[in-house]
Parts: structure tokens; C-alpha cells; sequence
């Protein structure tokens, strides 16, 4: 595998390992035991997803990531304010921005790009990122509305 690329996928596995980090420090933040659950959920999730990019670097190659729609539900929601009585709902919102805008990097990446291996990573990147995004707004429309089950 070329540099270029090589440096591409580490570089979202470094991605994967800030926001691992992030959630770790935030569900030690929190004074919420559900929101500490959430995070500490969220925390295992990125790992697992840089897991996943790194198989990226092996002969067995990338995963398969299944196309999703982008329903954006991240356009509708604040930013919440990070204090130690964040909700799980308001963990949830900020998971969804801040995956919503690496999604976006990965575009605005990929679209810098010629059609080839490069751009073709980035939209990986692109769609995987997506279907992370899909997971968690599912996640948060089942903590923001509980009456619906």
C-alpha cells in the first residue's frame, strides 16, 4: 500500500483514538451514572472502529460497510454544553456532532481529490463514519424518546 494511503488510514485511526480518549475523560466527567454508561459505551465504540481501520492495513483489507442514508438528525440538534450532569440524551447529541463533522471532513476530502485510490479511501472513510453516525442517532432517538416503546 502507498505512503499517502497508509498515512490516510492511520491518521483516522488516530481519529478513532481521540475520540475514545474523549469519551473516557467525559464518562469520568459526569456525575450522571446512565450518561457515565453512555460514554463508557461510546468509549468501546471508537475502539472498535479504529479496529476495524486497521484492518485496513492488512491483506485481508478494509471491511465491508453497508450504504446508509444520512437522515440528518445531526443538522437539528445543539450542541450541548459539556458539564458533570450531562444527560445520556446530550452525550448522545454530542457523539452525533462530532461524528456528523468527520463525516464532513471525509468528504470535503475526498472531493479535493482525482477519481482513484486516494478519493476512494476518503469515501470509505466517508461511508464508515456514516454508518456510525446512523448507529447513534438510532441510539439517541431511543434514549430522547423512551414513550415510543
Amino acid at each position: 500500500m502507498r505512503k499517502d494511503l497508509l498515512d490516510l488510514i492511520r491518521e483516522a485511526m488516530n481519529q478513532h483514538e481521540l475520540a475514545r480518549d474523549f469519551y473516557h475523560k467525559m464518562a469520568h466527567l459526569t456525575s450522571h451514572p446512565e450518561t457515565r454508561e453512555t460514554f463508557a459505551y461510546l468509549e468501546k465504540d471508537a475502539e472498535e472502529n479504529k479496529a476495524r481501520l486497521h484492518q485496513c492495513l492488512t491483506p485481508k483489507g478494509c471491511p465491508v460497510v453497508p450504504p446508509v442514508h444520512d437522515v440528518h438528525l445531526a443538522e437539528h440538534l445543539k450542541t450541548p454544553a459539556i458539564t458533570p450532569d450531562l444527560s445520556p440524551k446530550d452525550a448522545l447529541a454530542l457523539a452525533i456532532k462530532r461524528s456528523q463533522a468527520l463525516v464532513r471532513f471525509y468528504q470535503a476530502l475526498a472531493e479535493l481529490q482525482a477519481p482513484g485510490e486516494i478519493r476512494s479511501r476518503l469515501e470509505y472513510l466517508a461511508q464508515a463514519e456514516l454508518n456510525h453516525k446512523d448507529k447513534l442517532e438510532y441510539l439517541y432517538d431511543n434514549v430522547a424518546f423512551p414513550e415510543v416503546w
